[in-house]
């Protein structure tokens, strides 16, 4: 009997976790209660020895502040669960960039939501949702591969329904559709990818599920070749304590070019988390696809494929009430190939570590340093570079 009732409650659970990118975008991802509405303010200065480091003006560097607002909620209820989560700001360098295609100042926008509704013990309905514009790419997510000197466009929503056959046997169906759409020159990477997946989960143990995912993508490349994908993963997920939790999926992704010979290749996805006390968690994952991401070239040429294994880890530390560290690194290996261009292999490795400090109730103070490194094997597409940033700053909560 302990195993039915553990079998109920993991049936549906975590099941779309891979579909919202390598972590939940979310910042109050593990949350358990409620946040009633929120809002803050913020401003940081801050300097970057690499403004433009994919350009013929390497090395531009400047001071610049950064600023802006933001609101958060959460509702959990016995049967609904509303995340939502924005952040509006707007960066400004000091020192115009030298480079004349480059602007002096860029705005962001950032925002999660997502809900979750319990119909009953057996059916429930997900929507989670991403948008974004701004100038950085966010590692932790996936959207980009790698830094981009233009503001994007980012839209993702995954939506799905949950359904427990027996008490062992639960599956999630749904559809997935994202769009990446650039400012400037870069619009040749512009894309659209639709995805419909069905997901069988079966009850193994009292902290085991087996899982069977069929996942089927079709991706519109504006200046570039359509592709359509499909892949087949046998997975795990594994409970080691209510706080940690290991998701292992692996099987094969089979691939189509439009004009070109079909391909078959590995792929796997791997995520674990641990809130190893109330004070410390740490979360890692790796991913190996292919993908469409960033193969688009100048003068019309483009690669068929971006070969693509992510690594990412993450903690997050309270030495104190009143004192919380953060930092984590991220690594992408692009290899990009195909499409009748020399094959060209791209290494961005990402650290970051970062202090906050809260000086009254509602107010903090923050100090961050992040350092990027790109190594780009042949040059031809210009990501060989490194980049330092540090910046510090005040927000306000009420």
């Amino acid at each position: 009997m302990k195993l039915i009732k553990t079998g109920a409650a993991l049936a549906l659970t975590a099941g779309t976790l891979s579909a919202q990118g390598v972590f939940e975008v979310s910042p109050n991802d593990g949350v358990t209660e409620s946040i009633p509405l929120e809002f803050s303010v913020f401003a940081n200065v801050g300097w970057d020895d690499n403004v433009t480091p994919t350009t013929i003006y390497e090395g531009d560097e400047s001071m610049y502040t950064n600023f802006g607002v933001g609101a958060n909620y959460v509702n959990i209820t016995p049967q609904t669960t509303v995340d939502v989560n924005l952040k509006l700001g707007m960066i400004y360098y000091f020192d115009a960039p030298e480079d004349p295609s480059a602007d002096d100042t860029y705005y962001s926008v950032r925002l999660p939501f997502s809900i979750v509704h319990r119909v009953s013990e057996r059916l429930r309905f997900a929507t989670r949702n991403y948008v974004f514009y701004g100038l950085e790419p966010d590692y932790n997510y996936g959207a980009v591969n790698d830094r981009s000197n233009e503001e994007y466009f980012y839209i993702s929503t995954d939506n799905s329904i949950g359904y427990k056959w027996t008490e062992r046997l639960g599956t999630y169906t749904g559809f997935q559709w994202n769009t990446l759409d650039y400012d400037g020159d870069d619009s040749r990477n512009d894309r659209d990818n639709f995805v419909l997946y069905n997901q069988f989960r079966y009850v193994i143990s009292q902290q085991t599920i087996g899982t069977l995912d069929y996942r089927y993508r079709m991706t519109d490349v504006t200046d570039g070749r359509d592709s359509d994908n499909q892949k087949l993963l046998l997975g795990v997920e594994h409970r080691f304590s209510e706080t940690a939790v290991l998701i292992a999926r692996a099987g094969v992704q089979y691939r189509e070019v439009d004009g070109r010979d079909s391909q078959t290749d590995p792929t796997f996805e791997l995520e674990y988390r641990n809130a190893v006390n109330e004070s410390f968690r740490v979360r890692a994952s790796a991913a190996y696809e292919i993908n469409d991401y960033g193969t688009s070239l100048f003068g019309g040429a483009s690669f068929e494929n971006n070969q693509v294994l992510r690594f990412n880890l993450a903690g997050d530390y309270y030495v104190s009430p009143d004192l919380y560290l953060t930092g984590g690194v991220n690594y992408i290996n692009n290899d990009y190939y195909g499409g009748g261009v020399p094959e060209d292999t791209v290494d961005v490795f990402n650290m970051y570590i970062g202090a906050t400090y809260e000086i009254t109730h509602n107010l903090s103070g923050n100090i961050n340093y992040n350092f990027t490194t790109s190594n780009d094997d042949t040059g031809a597409l210009n990501r060989d570079y490194d980049r330092n940033r540090v910046q510090g700053g005040l927000t306000y909560t009420f």
